[in-house]
C-alpha cells in the first residue's frame, strides 16, 4: 500500500492498494493486460480486490483505495468481490478502456449503494474526459503522474490542471496529484491548491501501513503555509486568487499616483491585456483626462462629446469592448486602435459613492474578445481603483441639504499629495 497525503495538514488521508507480483521485471499494468488477452482479466482483478479488502490493521480514519476497470464490473466474479459493505473504501475507476455512459452510471450507482466513494484514476491518459467526470461525479480526481511531472515546466498543462481543480471544487470533489517525487514538485502542486498528493516523496509502496516521517510532514505543512502566505517559491504561474489578493494589497497600500499606477498595471494579467490606462472625468464632467501607466504623464484633455463610447460606459455603468475586426464598431476608435498597434479595447467604469470617476481602458494586441470572466476581473480592478481614489481624494461638504460632493483633483494635484 502507498499513502495518499492531505497536503494542507501533511497527514495520511488514505492508502492505495497496489498489486505486486513475484516477476517485477514486467510492469504490473502489462501483466493485467496479458490476463485480459487470455480471458483471465476479471479473475485477476477480482483476486487483487479480494486481497486488498482483506488487508488487516488499517489505521483508524484512513480510507483504502482499490482499483477496478469499468470493463471488469460486468463480471460476476468482480461483483462478488465488491458485494460487501464498502464504507471507508474508495474505488478508483481506471481509464485504460472506454466504457459506455449507461454502464458508467450503473456502476457508479451500484458502488455508492454499497457505501463506496468514487475516484477517477490516471486522469490525463486513456479515455479521460469531461464525459466520464460528468457521469461519475467522482469524490476524487487523480492526476496521472505524466501530468504531474509537467506542472512545473509546461504552461498548457498548468492551465488545464488549474481549471480541473476549480471544476472539482465546484462539484464537491477534490484532486490528487500522483507521482510527487521532489520537494520542488510538491511546491508547484501546493500552489495549485491540489488537496492530496501521492508519490515517492512521501513514501514508497510497502506491505505495511506506512506512516509519514516527521520531515515529510513538516515539508508538506511548510509548503502549504508558503503558498497561503501569497509569497510562493514557484513564481512561474500564479492563479487568480493569489493575483486578486496581491492586487487588493497594492491598492490598499497606495498613497500617491505612482502607487496607483503600479496597482492598476497589475490588473492586466487578470484581464489578459497588454496595456491599461486610466481615464478620469474632470470635475466639470465635460472632459476626460488620460493617464498612461507607462509614462505616468497626463495627456491633453479630450471632450466627452468626442468619446461617445466612453460617455455610454460612464452613463450606463456597464463595460464595453471594441475589436478592430468588428464592422459595426466606431470607425474613428478602430482607426485609433490600428494606429496604436492594438486589436481590442475594453472599457469598464470606475464608480464610487454612486459617482462615475472615469473608466479603466484595457488594450490587447490581438482582436480577441474578452470573456465574461475577464470582464469581471476588469470590473474588480476598477472597483479597487475607485475605492483607492475615494480614499485619496478628499470629500468637501456642500451647503444646502448637507450632501457631500467629490471635488476630483487633477493628475498634478494627485501627484503632489
Amino acid at each position: 500500500v502507498q499513502p495518499i497525503v492531505a497536503l494542507t495538514t501533511g497527514t495520511v488521508a488514505g492508502y492505495e492498494a497496489l498489486a505486486r507480483f513475484a516477476d517485477q521485471r514486467t510492469p504490473v499494468s502489462d501483466l493485467f493486460e496479458r490476463a485480459w488477452t487470455m480471458g483471465r482479466g476479471p479473475a485477476l482483478e477480482a483476486a487483487a480486490l479480494t486481497a486488498a479488502l482483506a488487508l488487516p490493521g488499517r489505521p483508524a480514519g484512513a480510507y483504502l483505495a482499490v482499483n477496478v476497470s469499468p470493463r471488469a464490473m460486468d463480471a460476476s466474479v468482480v461483483r462478488q468481490a465488491l458485494d460487501r459493505d464498502l464504507t471507508g473504501v474508495t474505488v478508483e475507476i481506471t481509464e485504460a478502456h472506454y466504457a459506455a455512459t449507461a454502464d458508467l452510471r450503473e456502476m457508479a450507482a451500484w458502488l455508492r449503494e454499497h457505501g463506496a466513494r468514487l475516484a477517477i484514476d490516471d486522469v490525463g491518459t486513456g479515455y479521460a474526459g469531461l464525459e466520464r467526470l460528468i457521469v461519475l461525479r467522482p469524490d476524487l480526481i487523480k492526476l496521472d503522474r505524466s501530468l504531474t511531472e509537467q506542472l512545473s515546466t509546461d504552461t498548457v498543462t498548468r492551465v488545464m490542471v488549474e481549471s480541473l481543480v476549480r471544476f472539482a471544487a465546484s462539484i464537491g470533489s477534490a484532486v490528487c496529484a500522483e507521482g510527487i517525487e521532489t520537494a520542488e514538485l510538491l511546491e508547484v502542486v501546493a500552489e495549485l491548491d491540489i488537496a492530496y498528493g501521492q508519490g515517492y516523496f512521501f513514501a514508497t509502496p510497502r506491505p505495511s501501513w506506512a506512516a509519514l516521517t516527521e520531515e515529510v510532514t513538516a515539508a508538506a505543512v511548510s509548503v502549504h503555509r508558503q503558498a497561503l502566505s501569497g509569497t510562493p517559491k514557484q513564481t512561474l504561474f500564479l492563479d487568480d486568487a493569489v493575483l486578486l489578493e496581491r492586487l487588493a494589497d497594492r491598492f490598499s497600500e497606495a498613497e500617491e499616483l505612482e502607487d496607483v499606477h503600479h496597482a492598476v498595471s497589475a490588473t492586466t494579467r487578470l484581464v489578459v491585456a497588454d496595456d491599461v490606462a486610466i481615464d478620469l472625468v474632470r470635475p466639470d464632467a465635460v472632459d476626460v483626462h488620460r493617464l498612461s501607466h507607462h509614462t505616468w504623464e497626463a495627456g491633453p484633455p479630450r471632450p466627452l462629446t468626442d468619446l461617445p463610447l466612453v460617455r455610454w460606459v460612464l452613463d450606463s455603468r456597464r463595460a464595453a469592448q471594441v475589436l478592430v475586426t468588428d464592422t459595426n464598431a466606431d470607425r474613428a476608435m478602430v482607426e485609433q486602435l490600428w494606429t496604436a498597434g492594438f486589436g481590442g479595447l475594453l472599457l469598464v467604469p470606475v464608480i464610487t459613492r454612486g459617482t462615475s470617476l472615469g473608466v479603466l481602458s484595457f488594450y490587447r494586441r490581438q482582436p480577441t474578445p474578452w470573456t465574461l470572466r475577464q470582464i469581471r476581473m476588469a470590473r474588480i480592478g476598477a472597483s479597487q481603483l475607485a475605492a483607492t481614489l475615494d480614499r485619496l481624494l478628499p470629500a468637501e461638504p456642500e451647503t444646502g441639504r448637507g450632501r457631500r460632493s467629490r471635488h476630483r483633483r487633477g493628475p498634478d494635484e494627485l501627484r503632489a499629495s
